[in-house]
């Protein structure tokens, strides 16, 4: 499918894991067509409870036809011979994105460089993602929470995951470098600075940071490498 007409990148009404995808889509210049389930949440005897019947009750029963693996995310290729192909998972969907429009490394090594980055963003995902669909009781058990995610994230020894990255990127940086891999965007850089706009919005909430400057907020936080990657992706068209 080399002649792309359209893709249509399929989740929820959140930012969530369908964003990557959906930006990819737009930086690599190709028609998106985004295709949003509306979910309610609701609280039922203290527990959060989600709605996604816009999802599961028409779209995916039709779409489970195509791919029984269906799920949100999911993508559909369209070509101008009306030959479509559905693909579902989140790694899946931005790993063929990502060989599809040369955003997957050059050689083995950056493949496998590729591969490492992308689980790694993931996880750092997970901490936030587990901590933003948690209902907490009151006030004070979602602050201590929040120092939890906080202190498993930006703690600068052995365990803290954002100093993996600026590690990575002390080591793999050059005057002309302002990406992961080489010097070309790749899957990963956008799955980081996705998850990076998350936590720039976390520690501005809840005041771990003195600074407003959504740049100055890493660098505050002990990460100069990570506030520089932020500031230059932000810049692209």
């Amino acid at each position: 499918m080399n002649n792309l007409k359209e893709i249509t990148v399929g989740y929820w009404s959140t930012k969530g894991l369908g964003s990557v995808c959906r930006q990819m889509v737009v930086y690599a210049g190709v028609p998106l067509k985004a295709k949003i389930y509306k979910l309610e949440a609701t609280l039922i005897d203290g527990a959060t409870n989600y709605d996604g019947s816009s999802w599961h009750d028409i779209d995916k029963i039709e779409l489970k036809k195509t791919n029984s693996l269906i799920n949100l995310p999911y993508i559909e290729l369209l070509d101008s011979k009306g030959d479509s192909l559905v693909i579902s998972q989140s790694n899946a969907c931005l790993m063929h994105l990502a060989r599809k429009f040369n955003m997957f490394g050059q050689n083995e090594i950056e493949v496998s460089q590729c591969e490492q980055l992308l689980f790694e963003t993931g996880d750092l995902r997970n901490i936030i993602t587990s901590f933003a669909y948690t209902h907490f009781p009151n006030k004070d058990k979602e602050h201590q929470s929040a120092k939890d995610v906080f202190n498993r994230t930006f703690d600068n020894n052995n365990t803290g995951k954002i100093q993996k990255f600026e590690h990575w990127l002390e080591k793999h940086k050059n005057t002309n470098n302002n990406f992961l891999v080489n010097n070309n965007i790749s899957v990963p850089d956008i799955n980081l600075f996705d998850v990076l706009d998350f936590y720039v919005e976390f520690l501005k909430y809840y005041n771990f940071t003195k600074t407003s400057n959504d740049e100055d907020l890493f660098i505050e936080a002990g990460y100069p490498n990570i506030a520089n990657f932020y500031k230059n992706f932000k810049q692209l068209p």
